[in-house]
């Protein structure tokens, strides 16, 4: 009876640090497919019932379809050449992981009423990403600053 408690107690520890691992594994590759502008892959790291929430937009939207199509619409739309990488610090919990990240690229659309031709910029921002144990996204929320990237993109002083 000792050694199943210990072994199930070990499980369960073991289990934990590796789920953090894999916390960090789900996000690079998530971010690659991003990197890689690849619709499709990004939308397969969502579940059905995702919810993402963007402070920008003061916005959540639920399901996986319409969080594909408003996350790429958004980020990708009117920046066909996108980056976005992790920088700074990266803390990971449970199923959890909060990190700072860059976005960046070559704007080129309409802002409210303004056109804006190819302007360069670059924002920071912290996002905080929920994964559960089938590595799929359940809950993303991102947040930034408006007024930097207004700043970026010229559209404001």
């Amino acid at each position: 009876m000792k050694k199943t408690a210990a072994a199930l107690l070990f499980a369960v520890m073991t289990t934990t640090s590796v789920l953090a691992a894999d916390v960090e594994a789900v996000l690079d590759r998530y971010m690659n497919a991003w990197n890689s502008h690849d619709k499709i892959s990004i939308s397969h790291f969502y579940t059905s019932d995702v919810v993402w929430y963007d402070l920008g937009a003061d916005t959540s939207i639920q399901g996986k379809e319409k969080v594909s199509k408003a996350i790429t619409d958004y980020f990708m739309g009117y920046v066909p050449d996108m980056y976005w990488y992790k920088s700074g610090d990266v803390f990971v919990s449970d199923n959890t992981i909060v990190y700072e990240w860059i976005y960046g690229g070559t704007f080129n659309g309409q802002w409210g009423n303004q056109t804006i031709t190819d302007k360069k910029f670059m924002i920071k921002g912290l996002s905080t990403t929920t994964v559960n144990d089938q590595g799929k996204i359940i809950r993303t929320k991102d947040y930034y600053n408006v007024d930097s990237f207004k700043r970026a993109l010229g559209v404001a002083q």
